[in-house]
């Protein structure tokens, strides 16, 4: 792509360039007069940034992300999508909190875009933060960024506005969140997510949940409100508007409720715009309109893991579940057991092609278990077996230790 920018501003001097952005200094009889830009194809203005799976760490009261930054640049974390543009070395905790009613009080006309981030910095400084946001026409939505620190709100206006991200420079760390100042009636990109499990008691029936939600709410997020469902891993990408009205098609099943209001949901209860018993394996479900328009094309799911297979399967899942850091940290030859998982279709080709771009051990293993949790059950017991095919040492010496993780 070529970009052209003319500049005219008298007395220009000097500039300097922090990645994208360029700054321009005057004169020092003209002090504080400065012009910065950016100048970059926005398609592709993450598309440098090092992608990274961050650790699971309980600190204080709460669980954060936790990302050990190597050095000064962009990164990108894979499960928020959040980006940060790092000074240099540094550590990074970050987690997602609720939207409390004092939060939404204190914002007035305008309402929440996105989540709510918490974010803190050790041993290093953030430079710009990039807030994924899901609107489509970015120039009508009037983004921009609440921060709150200390009981007091700040709102902060965007850098820039990508067709993804939100570009904030920052001087205090604490809470963020993205926020309009406008909703426009249009539609926005949104996801549609789907959780399964067996009805106890009941032989083969299983209960599947539909989300309808905006773009930017991480997976993560709601799959931690529903631990004891499997999650289905599929092409989720969709446009829905938000205060209209949509059904979900399931073939011979009927959903409950059979039409349902698409909203701007960001948490902290992420409750099932339809919910689905389902007497079969496979299921063939699409979205539709109010006008019966289809808005998002029929996939068709394997429902697999009945009531008794669940009861054999617990004993081996568990082990991967229970053992996740020290399998993290030990299991070296990542890559053999993801070969095995993708020629048994256990994990897509887009997860393997990410595991196998991971740079450590330890990050490939992080990846591996995106696959794992999203797979479920059956998926944690075939790697289960593979690893003690694998590396039979490694399954025994852990089987036969201390029980903690």
């Amino acid at each position: 792509m070529l970009v052209s920018v003319i500049v005219t501003v008298s007395y220009i001097v000097s500039y300097e360039v922090k990645n994208a952005l360029f700054l321009f200094y005057t004169e020092k009889t003209l002090p504080g007069h400065c012009v910065s830009f950016w100048m970059e194809d926005e398609d592709n203005l993450c598309a440098d940034a090092e992608g990274f799976v961050p650790e699971m760490i309980e600190h204080k009261t709460n669980n954060y992300h936790r990302f050990q930054c190597p050095h000064a640049g962009r990164f990108q974390c894979r499960l928020t999508n959040l980006v940060f543009e790092m000074e240099g070395k540094g550590e990074v905790l970050y987690r997602i909190d609720s939207w409390d009613t004092n939060v939404l009080d204190g914002l007035g006309q305008m309402k929440p875009a996105g989540p709510l981030y918490d974010i803190d910095c050790f041993e290093g400084s953030i430079n710009y933060l990039y807030f994924p946001h899901c609107e489509i026409l970015t120039d009508q939505a009037e983004l921009a960024v609440a921060h709150f620190t200390d009981g007091n709100l700040e709102i902060i206006e965007p850098l820039k506005v990508t067709n993804t991200h939100v570009i904030i420079a920052i001087r205090d760390l604490s809470i963020f969140a993205l926020i309009s100042k406008i909703f426009f009636a249009g539609p926005i990109n949104a996801q549609v997510l789907f959780f399964y499990k067996p009805v106890t008691g009941v032989q083969n029936l299983r209960e599947m949940h539909i989300h309808l939600l905006p773009g930017n709410v991480p997976l993560t997020e709601v799959k931690n409100q529903y631990l004891d469902f499997t999650n289905v891993r599929t092409s989720s990408k969709c446009q829905l508007t938000p205060g209209r009205k949509y059904k979900a098609s399931c073939g011979p099943y009927v959903p409950q409720p059979q039409v349902e209001t698409f909203e701007r949901d960001h948490g902290p209860n992420y409750h099932p715009a339809f919910v689905v018993h389902v007497e079969s394996v496979r299921i063939t479900v699409s979205l539709l309109d109010e006008n019966g328009m289809e808005v998002w094309e029929p996939h068709q799911f394997f429902l697999t893991g009945g009531n008794t297979d669940l009861l054999n399967m617990n004993t081996d899942a568990e082990f991967v579940n229970k053992y996740r850091q020290k399998l993290i940290k030990r299991v070296s030859s990542v890559m053999e057991i993801a070969d095995c998982l993708k020629s048994k279709q256990m994990i897509t080709d887009e997860m393997y092609s990410d595991i196998q771009a991971a740079k450590t051990s330890h990050e490939q293993m992080r990846l591996l278990y995106i696959a794992l949790d999203s797979g479920g059950a059956a998926v944690k017991v075939e790697f289960y077996n593979i690893l003690k095919e694998k590396q039979p040492f490694l399954v025994d010496d852990l089987e036969a230790g201390p029980s903690e993780a």
